[in-house]
Protein backbone atom coordinates (compact mmCIF):
# COMPACT_ATOMS: atom_id res chain seq x y z
CA UNK A 1 0.00 0.00 0.00
CA UNK A 2 0.99 3.15 -0.82
CA UNK A 3 0.52 6.13 1.72
CA UNK A 4 1.98 9.69 0.14
CA UNK A 5 1.83 13.50 0.96
CA UNK A 6 0.01 15.52 -0.86
CA UNK A 7 1.18 16.73 -4.26
CA UNK A 8 2.37 15.31 -7.97
CA UNK A 9 3.85 12.54 -9.35
CA UNK A 10 3.65 14.78 -12.49
CA UNK A 11 7.20 16.00 -14.00
CA UNK A 12 8.82 16.95 -17.32
CA UNK A 13 7.99 19.40 -20.55
CA UNK A 14 4.72 16.96 -20.66
CA UNK A 15 2.93 18.49 -18.24
CA UNK A 16 4.75 22.23 -18.50
CA UNK A 17 3.24 22.15 -21.75
CA UNK A 18 -0.17 21.21 -20.92
CA UNK A 19 -0.34 23.77 -18.20
CA UNK A 20 0.62 26.87 -19.97
CA UNK A 21 -2.25 25.75 -22.73
CA UNK A 22 -4.16 25.78 -19.81
CA UNK A 23 -3.27 29.11 -18.44
CA UNK A 24 -3.32 30.86 -22.34
CA UNK A 25 -6.84 29.98 -22.43
CA UNK A 26 -7.58 31.53 -19.14
CA UNK A 27 -5.47 34.55 -19.88
CA UNK A 28 -6.98 34.61 -23.71
CA UNK A 29 -11.00 34.50 -22.42
CA UNK A 30 -10.16 37.13 -20.30
CA UNK A 31 -8.85 39.54 -22.72
CA UNK A 32 -11.45 38.68 -25.15
CA UNK A 33 -14.42 39.39 -22.60
CA UNK A 34 -12.42 42.64 -21.47
CA UNK A 35 -11.93 43.67 -24.98
CA UNK A 36 -15.76 42.59 -25.74
CA UNK A 37 -17.34 44.92 -22.92
CA UNK A 38 -15.21 47.50 -23.87
CA UNK A 39 -16.79 47.60 -27.56
CA UNK A 40 -19.94 47.76 -26.16
CA UNK A 41 -20.83 44.61 -27.64
CA UNK A 42 -23.56 42.02 -25.88
CA UNK A 43 -22.42 38.82 -26.66
CA UNK A 44 -24.91 37.77 -28.56
CA UNK A 45 -24.24 40.62 -30.81
CA UNK A 46 -20.90 39.35 -30.85
CA UNK A 47 -21.99 35.93 -31.89
CA UNK A 48 -24.63 37.14 -34.33
CA UNK A 49 -22.03 38.84 -36.52
CA UNK A 50 -20.05 35.74 -36.71
CA UNK A 51 -22.74 33.38 -37.51
CA UNK A 52 -22.02 31.39 -34.30
CA UNK A 53 -24.13 30.78 -30.81
CA UNK A 54 -23.78 33.09 -27.97
CA UNK A 55 -22.67 30.02 -26.38
CA UNK A 56 -19.92 29.58 -28.42
CA UNK A 57 -18.69 33.03 -27.76
CA UNK A 58 -18.96 32.41 -23.68
CA UNK A 59 -16.93 28.75 -23.83
CA UNK A 60 -14.58 31.15 -25.29
CA UNK A 61 -14.17 33.68 -22.65
CA UNK A 62 -14.74 30.87 -20.10
CA UNK A 63 -11.96 28.93 -21.43
CA UNK A 64 -14.46 26.21 -21.34
CA UNK A 65 -13.09 25.27 -25.04
CA UNK A 66 -10.36 24.59 -27.23
CA UNK A 67 -10.43 27.90 -30.18
CA UNK A 68 -8.68 27.57 -33.22
CA UNK A 69 -6.88 31.00 -34.02
CA UNK A 70 -8.38 31.23 -37.19
CA UNK A 71 -11.66 31.62 -34.85
CA UNK A 72 -10.32 34.00 -32.74
CA UNK A 73 -8.63 36.07 -35.48
CA UNK A 74 -12.25 36.39 -37.02
CA UNK A 75 -13.59 37.18 -33.65
CA UNK A 76 -10.64 40.35 -33.09
CA UNK A 77 -11.98 41.39 -36.35
CA UNK A 78 -15.39 42.30 -34.91
CA UNK A 79 -13.87 43.30 -32.13
CA UNK A 80 -11.90 45.90 -34.06
CA UNK A 81 -8.59 45.23 -32.22
CA UNK A 82 -5.52 47.33 -32.92
CA UNK A 83 -2.70 45.69 -35.27
CA UNK A 84 0.08 45.18 -32.25
CA UNK A 85 -2.47 43.53 -29.20
CA UNK A 86 -4.06 41.50 -32.15
CA UNK A 87 -0.95 40.27 -33.19
CA UNK A 88 -0.34 39.27 -29.62
CA UNK A 89 -3.34 37.82 -28.89
CA UNK A 90 -2.70 35.62 -31.38
CA UNK A 91 0.02 33.95 -30.54
CA UNK A 92 -1.45 33.61 -27.11
CA UNK A 93 -4.24 32.19 -29.09
CA UNK A 94 -1.89 29.42 -30.93
CA UNK A 95 -0.39 28.60 -27.52
CA UNK A 96 -3.94 28.10 -26.19
CA UNK A 97 -5.17 25.85 -28.89
CA UNK A 98 -1.61 23.95 -29.01
CA UNK A 99 -1.49 21.38 -31.77
CA UNK A 100 -4.62 19.44 -33.16
CA UNK A 101 -3.86 16.08 -31.71
CA UNK A 102 -3.94 17.13 -28.18
CA UNK A 103 -7.63 17.13 -28.89
CA UNK A 104 -8.38 14.74 -31.28
CA UNK A 105 -8.76 11.67 -29.60
CA UNK A 106 -11.80 13.67 -27.66
CA UNK A 107 -13.21 14.76 -30.78
CA UNK A 108 -12.36 11.62 -32.75
CA UNK A 109 -14.53 9.62 -30.11
CA UNK A 110 -17.24 12.11 -29.99
CA UNK A 111 -17.28 12.74 -26.71
CA UNK A 112 -19.60 15.83 -25.46
CA UNK A 113 -18.66 18.97 -24.27
CA UNK A 114 -18.80 18.08 -20.86
CA UNK A 115 -16.73 15.02 -21.25
CA UNK A 116 -13.81 17.10 -22.81
CA UNK A 117 -13.88 19.28 -19.58
CA UNK A 118 -13.30 16.33 -17.38
CA UNK A 119 -10.43 15.08 -19.57
CA UNK A 120 -8.58 18.49 -20.28
CA UNK A 121 -9.36 19.62 -16.46
CA UNK A 122 -8.10 16.08 -15.37
CA UNK A 123 -5.13 16.32 -17.82
CA UNK A 124 -3.48 19.34 -16.94
CA UNK A 125 -4.02 19.60 -13.26
CA UNK A 126 -1.23 18.52 -10.88
CA UNK A 127 -3.52 17.25 -7.67
CA UNK A 128 -6.70 16.42 -7.72
CA UNK A 129 -9.65 16.55 -4.35
CA UNK A 130 -12.70 14.58 -5.41
CA UNK A 131 -15.48 13.99 -3.03
CA UNK A 132 -18.33 11.69 -3.75
CA UNK A 133 -21.40 10.87 -1.41
CA UNK A 134 -23.17 8.25 -3.56
CA UNK A 135 -20.75 6.55 -6.12
CA UNK A 136 -17.34 5.29 -7.37
CA UNK A 137 -15.92 8.47 -9.62
CA UNK A 138 -16.39 7.94 -13.20
CA UNK A 139 -12.66 7.24 -13.28
CA UNK A 140 -12.55 4.39 -11.14
CA UNK A 141 -15.54 3.18 -12.45
CA UNK A 142 -15.74 -0.55 -14.06
CA UNK A 143 -17.37 -0.77 -17.57
CA UNK A 144 -20.53 -2.43 -16.20
CA UNK A 145 -20.78 -0.20 -13.23
CA UNK A 146 -20.86 2.69 -15.11
CA UNK A 147 -23.09 1.54 -17.97
CA UNK A 148 -25.53 0.85 -15.04
CA UNK A 149 -24.95 4.27 -13.48
CA UNK A 150 -25.51 6.04 -16.63
CA UNK A 151 -28.68 3.97 -17.77
CA UNK A 152 -30.01 5.56 -14.91
CA UNK A 153 -29.16 8.90 -15.04
CA UNK A 154 -31.06 8.57 -19.00
CA UNK A 155 -27.57 9.32 -20.39
CA UNK A 156 -27.87 9.78 -24.09
CA UNK A 157 -25.32 8.03 -26.43
CA UNK A 158 -24.83 5.36 -24.06
CA UNK A 159 -21.20 3.94 -25.74
CA UNK A 160 -19.69 7.65 -25.91
CA UNK A 161 -20.16 7.61 -22.21
CA UNK A 162 -18.53 4.80 -21.87
CA UNK A 163 -15.58 5.96 -24.04
CA UNK A 164 -14.69 9.26 -21.88
CA UNK A 165 -14.46 6.56 -18.92
CA UNK A 166 -11.83 4.74 -20.24
CA UNK A 167 -10.11 8.48 -20.97
CA UNK A 168 -10.14 9.50 -18.34
CA UNK A 169 -8.78 6.11 -16.79
CA UNK A 170 -5.98 6.45 -19.15
CA UNK A 171 -5.02 9.47 -17.04
CA UNK A 172 -5.30 8.11 -13.91
CA UNK A 173 -2.98 5.39 -14.95
CA UNK A 174 -0.27 7.40 -17.04
CA UNK A 175 2.78 8.11 -16.59
CA UNK A 176 2.53 11.54 -16.41
CA UNK A 177 -0.72 11.11 -13.93
CA UNK A 178 -1.58 13.68 -11.25
CA UNK A 179 -2.25 13.29 -7.69
CA UNK A 180 -6.01 11.71 -6.56
CA UNK A 181 -6.87 12.31 -3.02
CA UNK A 182 -10.34 11.02 -2.82
CA UNK A 183 -12.73 11.11 0.17
CA UNK A 184 -15.51 8.63 -0.25
CA UNK A 185 -19.09 8.44 2.29
CA UNK A 186 -19.89 4.52 3.00
CA UNK A 187 -22.89 4.59 1.29
CA UNK A 188 -20.53 4.86 -2.31
CA UNK A 189 -19.45 1.54 -1.53
CA UNK A 190 -23.18 0.02 -0.10
CA UNK A 191 -25.11 1.76 -3.24
CA UNK A 192 -25.62 -0.79 -5.69
CA UNK A 193 -26.63 -0.32 -8.92
CA UNK A 194 -26.75 -4.23 -10.30
CA UNK A 195 -26.45 -7.68 -8.73
CA UNK A 196 -23.54 -8.46 -6.64
CA UNK A 197 -21.35 -9.62 -9.16
CA UNK A 198 -20.90 -6.17 -10.39
CA UNK A 199 -20.54 -4.93 -7.10
CA UNK A 200 -17.73 -7.22 -6.04
CA UNK A 201 -16.18 -6.62 -9.86
CA UNK A 202 -16.13 -2.39 -9.06
CA UNK A 203 -14.63 -2.68 -5.21
CA UNK A 204 -12.06 -5.00 -7.04
CA UNK A 205 -10.63 -2.07 -9.20
CA UNK A 206 -11.26 -0.26 -6.16
CA UNK A 207 -8.95 -2.17 -4.32
CA UNK A 208 -6.40 -2.10 -6.84
CA UNK A 209 -6.26 1.70 -7.86
CA UNK A 210 -5.82 2.28 -4.27
CA UNK A 211 -2.28 1.04 -4.43
CA UNK A 212 -0.92 2.71 -7.25
CA UNK A 213 1.13 5.82 -5.84
CA UNK A 214 -0.93 8.88 -7.29
CA UNK A 215 -4.13 7.76 -5.49
CA UNK A 216 -5.53 8.37 -2.13
CA UNK A 217 -9.17 6.63 -0.98
CA UNK A 218 -10.42 6.95 2.36
CA UNK A 219 -13.98 6.47 3.50
CA UNK A 220 -16.01 8.14 5.93
CA UNK A 221 -18.07 5.64 7.89
CA UNK A 222 -21.91 6.68 8.47
CA UNK A 223 -21.65 5.41 12.28
CA UNK A 224 -18.79 8.03 12.94
CA UNK A 225 -19.90 11.32 14.37
CA UNK A 226 -19.30 13.70 11.63
CA UNK A 227 -18.20 17.52 11.74
CA UNK A 228 -19.11 18.28 8.43
CA UNK A 229 -21.58 18.16 5.53
CA UNK A 230 -21.82 18.54 2.03
CA UNK A 231 -24.61 17.22 0.33
CA UNK A 232 -23.11 17.04 -3.40
CA UNK A 233 -20.20 15.74 -5.02
CA UNK A 234 -17.19 18.40 -6.29
CA UNK A 235 -14.01 18.19 -7.59
CA UNK A 236 -10.89 20.62 -6.86
CA UNK A 237 -8.29 20.58 -9.19
CA UNK A 238 -4.74 22.41 -8.77
CA UNK A 239 -3.07 23.39 -11.83
CA UNK A 240 0.63 24.21 -9.75
CA UNK A 241 1.79 27.89 -10.63
CA UNK A 242 0.26 27.57 -14.09
CA UNK A 243 -3.30 28.79 -12.72
CA UNK A 244 -5.23 29.17 -9.67
CA UNK A 245 -7.53 25.90 -8.16
CA UNK A 246 -10.71 25.61 -9.52
CA UNK A 247 -13.46 23.46 -8.80
CA UNK A 248 -16.22 21.53 -10.11
CA UNK A 249 -19.82 20.96 -8.09
CA UNK A 250 -21.34 17.74 -9.71
CA UNK A 251 -25.02 17.57 -10.63
CA UNK A 252 -26.96 14.93 -12.27
CA UNK A 253 -26.85 16.55 -15.72
CA UNK A 254 -24.36 19.35 -15.62
CA UNK A 255 -21.31 20.54 -13.75
CA UNK A 256 -20.82 23.84 -12.02
CA UNK A 257 -17.64 25.72 -12.29
CA UNK A 258 -16.21 26.89 -9.74
CA UNK A 259 -13.88 30.23 -10.07
CA UNK A 260 -14.67 32.46 -7.10
CA UNK A 261 -11.64 32.53 -4.68
CA UNK A 262 -14.03 32.75 -1.79
CA UNK A 263 -15.89 29.22 -3.02
CA UNK A 264 -12.71 27.64 -3.98
CA UNK A 265 -11.33 28.27 -0.74
CA UNK A 266 -14.70 27.19 1.22
CA UNK A 267 -14.53 23.87 -1.14
CA UNK A 268 -11.20 23.10 -0.08
CA UNK A 269 -12.19 23.73 3.73
CA UNK A 270 -14.98 21.09 3.36
CA UNK A 271 -12.85 18.74 1.66
CA UNK A 272 -10.38 18.81 4.96
CA UNK A 273 -13.36 18.40 7.48
CA UNK A 274 -14.37 15.23 5.46
CA UNK A 275 -10.78 13.64 4.97
CA UNK A 276 -10.81 14.65 9.16
CA UNK A 277 -13.96 12.46 9.48
CA UNK A 278 -12.60 9.93 7.28
CA UNK A 279 -10.45 6.37 8.06
CA UNK A 280 -6.87 6.35 7.35
CA UNK A 281 -5.83 5.12 4.37
CA UNK A 282 -4.87 1.25 5.43
CA UNK A 283 -8.18 1.03 7.54
CA UNK A 284 -9.90 2.66 4.57
CA UNK A 285 -8.51 0.12 2.16
CA UNK A 286 -9.30 -2.61 4.64
CA UNK A 287 -13.42 -1.59 4.54
CA UNK A 288 -12.72 -1.90 0.75
CA UNK A 289 -11.96 -5.46 1.15
CA UNK A 290 -14.46 -6.33 3.75
CA UNK A 291 -17.21 -5.11 1.32
CA UNK A 292 -15.67 -6.61 -1.67
CA UNK A 293 -15.67 -9.82 0.06
CA UNK A 294 -19.27 -9.74 1.20
CA UNK A 295 -20.43 -9.18 -2.80
CA UNK A 296 -18.55 -11.88 -3.64
CA UNK A 297 -20.30 -14.38 -1.07
CA UNK A 298 -23.70 -12.79 -1.98
CA UNK A 299 -22.97 -12.90 -5.53
CA UNK A 300 -22.80 -17.04 -4.44
CA UNK A 301 -26.00 -16.66 -3.10
CA UNK A 302 -27.82 -15.12 -5.73
CA UNK A 303 -26.17 -17.45 -8.44
CA UNK A 304 -28.14 -20.29 -6.32
CA UNK A 305 -31.34 -18.70 -6.29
Amino acid sequence: MHIHEAGSSRSGPELATEQRRVAARRELGQQLRALRELSGLSGQRVAQALGWSQAKVSRIEKARTRAEAADIAKLLDVLNVEPGRRDALLLLAELAAGPPETWRNSSRTGLTRRQQDFVAFEAAATRIRHYQPLLIPGYLQTTEYARRVLAMADANDLERRLESRLARRQIVIGDSAPSYEIVLLDSALRWRPGPATVMAEQLDLLRKMVRRPNVTVRVVPLDREQNSFVQHPFVLYDFGEASPTEGLVETTTTDLRITDEDEVEALGRFFGRLSSSALSQRDSLSLIRQKHQSYMDLSKTEEGT
